[in-house]
């Protein structure tokens, strides 16, 4: 059975007929009527056990074959013709000199799309011929676009999977001793969000930590995330203290304006753990609570006051201020990990996801089983938007 796929270029599909016929008056008086369409290509073979090869070479429009005919029944080809990829779909239409209703049914069970009664008006021929093969070009243009669409998919894809793969390799390390020690998930969504996180020592008392999400998808959301992520870890922003967290975040809205970056803004969680005071300053521009939690089980909500970053120039943020107890843990993440559509069409919470870091806070593993509790919640491994945690335990 032939592999091979069909050879149409969109570029140059017409109409091309195969009249297969053993009798050569027959094959003349059939392109005297499709002489009026000058644009058809017509092609005869008047040998049966040569008709698949010659179809699988000129990948005709149409094909029309006689019934009878002395080396190879017209059935028998109809139903060889159809076990070969490129002529699976080609129209078929049983030319036959008698009209009887068992051999159409037998035409029509192997795969025959049409039958005629030779030699049928011109007119009705050419209008059948029309019919046929304008419906298996416009099939043929919608393979060809699902195709196309397929492997652009498929490359954007790629493209996503590159570039999560990038963002994962510019996560910090874990910070493993000292006095406070890191934890981390990152699970890219297919098409891939807009999240980055990190932290980094400011001096040797203050650890900066921060995660963002940039709305939307894709390579763009992406790029966005690093180049802010960078700008928070880089050299700093003119002009800005990075030990003061609202500082930090008008400096950033003044930098990542929605207008100049394709109407695209973020949101922010970003704050100062100062192990010497015992203290977390911090501010937030529309992203979800940090979760502060006591070794006791209690969790305060470290909100975001402010906007999101981009939103709008120039305005203020405020910073706040917690007094930490030792063994204290801080939840930061995204929201991809409680925007969760369920299976009923339900979704989860923030106040779901609370409830859950607090079963799970004290856990060595809390964020996995955190992770596994949101691919349980939507029935299975791929979520819908990036999801990122971060777990910082104070150590005095």
């Amino acid at each position: 059975m032939s592999s091979a796929t069909p050879v149409h270029s969109l570029d140059t599909f017409q109409t091309i007929v195969l009249l297969v016929d053993d009798q050569a008056i027959i094959a003349g008086a059939v392109h005297k009527m499709l002489q009026s369409q000058p644009t058809w290509q017509f092609h005869y073979c008047n040998d049966g056990t040569k008709a698949v090869q010659m179809a699988l070479s000129i990948q005709p429009t149409i094909i029309l074959q006689d019934l009878v005919m002395p080396d190879v029944d017209g059935l028998t080809l109809v139903a060889e013709y159809r076990k070969h990829a490129p002529l699976a779909q080609t129209p078929l239409v049983v030319l036959s000199s008698r009209e009887e209703a068992v051999t159409k049914a037998k035409a029509f069970e192997l795969g025959a799309n049409d039958y005629l009664v030779k030699l049928p008006d011109p007119v009705e021929l050419i209008a059948r011929i029309k019919h046929h093969s304008d419906g298996f070009k416009a099939a043929m243009e919608r393979n060809a676009a699902y195709a196309a669409l397929a492997a652009s998919e498929k490359h954007l894809q790629e493209e996503a999977k590159r570039a999560a793969e990038y963002v994962r390799s510019l996560l910090p390390q874990p910070l493993t001793e000292g006095a406070a020690t890191t934890k981390w998930k990152f699970v890219p969504s297919e098409s891939l969000g807009g999240d980055a996180f990190g932290y980094h020592w400011l001096d040797e008392s203050r650890l900066a930590m921060y995660l963002l999400d940039v709305c939307g998808h894709g390579i763009g959301p992406a790029l966005l995330g690093v180049s802010a992520m960078n700008t928070i870890r880089g050299g700093g922003i003119p002009g800005r203290d990075m030990r003061d967290p609202a500082a930090v975040l008008e400096g950033l809205n003044d930098l990542y304006p929605m207008d100049q970056h394709n109407d695209m803004f973020f949101t922010l969680w970003y704050g100062i753990l100062d192990v010497d005071a015992s203290t977390i300053q911090w501010c937030g521009g529309g992203h979800p609570p940090a979760l502060l939690v006591d070794p006791d089980g209690s969790i305060t909500q470290l909100a975001s006051q402010g906007l999101m970053i981009g939103a709008a120039t120039g305005i203020p943020y405020d910073s706040s201020q917690v007094i930490l107890k030792p063994k204290s843990k801080l939840f930061v993440y995204s929201d991809g990990i409680f925007e969760i559509t369920k299976p009923d069409k339900s979704m989860t919470s923030l106040e779901d996801y609370i409830a859950k870091v607090g079963q799970l806070h004290a856990k060595s593993d809390a964020l996995e089983h955190m992770v596994l509790w949101g691919q349980a919640a939507q029935g299975g491994p791929q979520f819908v938007d990036d999801v990122s945690l971060l777990e910082v335990t104070f150590n005095p």
